[in-house]
């Protein structure tokens, strides 16, 4: 356990540096609105007498005569604009919605693997593609029902239309008891930390939705404790997740 949680530390130490680091070298992008209508996105590389000499997303450069251009407008500077129209959030507030589950691996022959169902919403701000910060909650269906709250990092890996992300999760779940454990006086619980690191695939799409797909490990910690017992029954619960879900 201590092994992988060093582990877990040095990536992420690596991927927020590596954030930190990160600055986007190409130029703004516009668009450039025609007067028959139809709009090019890109970016102006040099405006002459008569013609503006225009840079397309997908690295084509064209020569365009003023007169068939009505204007060009500054795109919005939380966005950016990739191959065949995507839209990237490079800055600005974010929601995003997992729902997926928390798969157990066998660990004895006469036991079954106990399987649980999770949803999780996170809100934050994006710093860059790179880094993203935020406050996540959701509900994680145990035997005994734990609702997380925890500080979630996130960030894109490439500059393109379909990325790898990588997402860490750190806090504390608090546990929420069934009516049946409720009743029974002889018993309570207690939550503990949760860490939850995951990578994923990010699809953007034309508007500011983007669909995501990830695949992590979960160590949560809670307690149960009876009256008979002078200390607490202490627990880690260690899940293989996967979830689909969105970010807009």
């Amino acid at each position: 356990m201590m092994c992988t949680n060093k582990k877990i530390t040095i990536l992420f130490l690596f991927i927020f540096l590596n954030s930190l680091a990160w600055g986007q070298n190409t130029p703004p992008r516009k668009t450039l609105y025609l007067k028959d209508g139809s709009f090019l996105l890109g970016h102006l590389i040099a405006e002459r007498v008569d013609t503006y000499h225009w840079e397309l997303t997908d690295g084509t450069q064209i020569l365009l005569q003023k007169d068939q251009v009505r204007f060009i407008k500054e795109q919005h500077p939380n966005y950016y604009h990739l191959k065949d129209g995507k839209i990237k959030r490079t800055k600005g507030f974010f929601t995003s919605l997992m729902i997926g589950g928390l798969f157990e691996r066998k660990t004895s022959e006469w036991s079954e693997p106990n399987h649980s169902p999770s949803i999780n919403l996170a809100v934050g701000y994006q710093l860059n593609p790179k880094l993203a910060v935020g406050l996540g909650t959701g509900y994680d269906i145990y035997d005994t029902p734990i609702i997380p709250l925890y500080l979630n990092f996130h960030g894109d890996i490439l500059h393109s239309t379909t990325t790898p992300y990588y997402r860490i999760s750190a806090g504390y779940g608090f546990t929420s008891p069934t009516q049946a454990q409720k009743t029974n006086a002889n018993a309570s619980y207690s939550g503990g930390i949760l860490i939850h690191p995951s990578i994923g695939l990010k699809f953007h799409t034309r508007t500011n939705l983007a669909w995501l797909i990830d695949f992590g490990y979960r160590f949560q910690r809670y307690n149960r404790e009876f009256v008979w017992h002078e200390t607490p029954e202490r627990w880690t619960l260690q899940r293989t997740t996967l979830r689909i879900g969105m970010e807009f």
